[in-house]
């Protein structure tokens, strides 16, 4: 590296005119012989697509971190596998990005600053985790469980090791921010047309589900396949999206920020899922507490409610009404909030009944019919989750869980705080927008999650994984320019 190189840039090499024009017409080359050769010649472009990413993703860490977002917001191993056959590609992703890392480290001497805090959380709350599967019933469960677990809590120990700089903070943010509109477009055009013929190749999954009473209605559910964790997706973007609104100096970026927010928000109505409008309501408070909020931004935001509220899908103001009969077992209880009521109850017991392991982690709902019997309530005959993070992590992982898991969401958004303050000592306010807007997404993701068990989380790893960085990264830069306001 040459003095003066910025850490994580790339190579020299690979930023003269004559290497990416040489580079160019050998990909040309490739993907012309590729186009003559193979059966099906679009089999060349994904391959010669796939092969550039992977140089630029050993290359440089900002390729690497935004290639690994994109992944995950927009589903792309689940797609690829569930609706086109492919080979599971996570885990070549990650062990892709892990060589890129090695490959910085001892080629370039690029340190491994960052990440260190964040496997310290995650392998505490991983270890109680695998610990409880000494009380698992049904270890076959607890053993595909332990995996899911550890291929996505490694999104967070890899972020941190990513991250290294605000420029890549703020790219990143980007790729999730535009990952969500994409998807938030195509879903929202999807129900406003009625074009449920069709999955749109795995990213626009729907089905007619019981919206309230004897009302059924299309729910939308993105490359997700559930509407609930999809809007947990989008709400837990939506800061994003409006912290770039808000910070972003160019009119042309700040109006696209705008209008990936209202997309975002748009699909989590569609999706008619309670605890993501519930959620998306107080993440976009929570941002508008950052900072006063102009007589004319306030008045437009209460406008584009009252002119939403008539458009609002049938059926819509009924649903969120039925949030007020959570912990009712009536007979005029709406069924799925019974059925809530149900799981929570058993979780509950599960907890009271194995207080030090659990009943083993992925092992709920195995055990739910056993515990539901027992309430009196009305359940329903298939096995069901928690539906609450919490009561899930306590049934499957007892209190030590609960201690760890609260650890980890502890120290997440304490080191939000951390880098926030020191940012805004330092006079950088970008930088510490961000990061309150990584805190909110965090929240939001929280939030729905009293709704929700710990499933779909990549996104949420990933968010975790940099909030860990935050701390970190504003100690370095402002040590480097102190008091340099942005």
């Amino acid at each position: 590296m040459t003095a003066g190189a910025h850490p994580g840039a790339a190579p020299e090499a690979l930023r003269q005119p004559a290497a990416w024009a040489a580079v160019a017409l050998g990909a040309g080359a490739v993907a012309g012989l590729g186009a003559v050769l193979l059966p099906q010649p679009y089999l060349a472009v994904l391959g010669l697509a796939a092969a550039v990413l992977a140089v630029l993703v050993v290359a440089d860490a900002d390729w690497a971190l935004g290639a690994v977002a994109a992944f995950s917001v927009l589903n792309l191993a689940n797609v690829a596998t569930d609706f086109h056959g492919a080979p599971s590609l996570f885990l070549p992703l990650l062990a892709l990005v892990a060589a890129g890392i090695a490959f910085r480290w001892v080629a370039r001497g690029e340190g491994l600053a960052g990440g260190g805090r964040a496997a310290i959380f995650v392998a505490l709350y991983a270890a109680v985790a695998l610990a409880s599967l000494l009380a698992a019933s049904d270890f076959a469960a607890g053993r595909l469980e332990a995996d899911s677990l550890l291929k996505d809590a490694a999104l967070a120990v890899l972020a941190g090791l990513l991250l290294r700089r605000s420029r890549g903070l703020r790219r990143v943010i980007w790729v999730l921010v535009a990952g969500g509109a994409a998807l938030a477009t195509l879903t929202g055009l999807q129900f406003l047309t009625g074009s449920f013929d069709g999955s749109f190749l795995g990213f626009g999954q729907s089905a007619v589900q019981n919206i309230v009473g004897g009302v059924d209605d299309v729910r939308i559910s993105g490359p997700i396949g559930d509407p609930n964790f999809y809007a947990q997706w989008l709400v837990m973007l939506t800061p994003l999206a409006l912290d770039r609104a808000f910070g972003e100096t160019r009119r042309s970026l700040s109006l696209a920020a705008w209008y990936a927010a209202a997309a975002m928000a748009a699909s989590v109505v569609f999706s008619f899922s309670r605890g993501g409008a519930l959620a998306l309501g107080i993440v976009i408070v929570l941002m508008l507490l950052r900072r006063p909020v102009h007589g004319k931004m306030l008045v437009a935001l209460v406008a584009a409610v009252l002119l939403a509220l008539p458009f609002l899908p049938a059926g819509y103001t009924d649903r969120l009404n039925a949030l007020a009969q959570v912990g009712t077992v009536e007979s005029t209880t709406d069924v799925s909030i019974r059925g809530r009521t149900a799981e929570a109850g058993a979780a509950w017991a599960m907890l009271l009944d194995h207080p030090l392991l659990g009943v083993g982690l992925g092992n709920y709902a195995a055990s739910y019919q056993d515990y539901a019997r027992g309430l009196g309530i009305e359940v329903r005959r298939v096995d069901r989750e928690p539906h609450n993070i919490f009561l899930e992590v306590g049934a499957e992982t007892g209190l030590p869980g609960l201690a760890a898991f609260g650890a980890l969401l502890g120290g997440a958004f304490w080191a939000v705080r951390s880098a926030r303050r020191r940012w805004t000592e330092a006079g950088r306010r970008a930088e510490a927008g961000m990061a309150y807007a990584v805190g909110a997404a965090l929240a939001g993701w929280l939030l729905t999650s009293l709704f929700l068990h710990l499933d779909f989380a990549r996104p949420w790893w990933l968010l975790l994984g940099i909030a860990f960085t935050l701390p970190h990264l504003a100690a370095v830069e402002t040590a480097q320019s102190p008091g340099a306001a942005r």
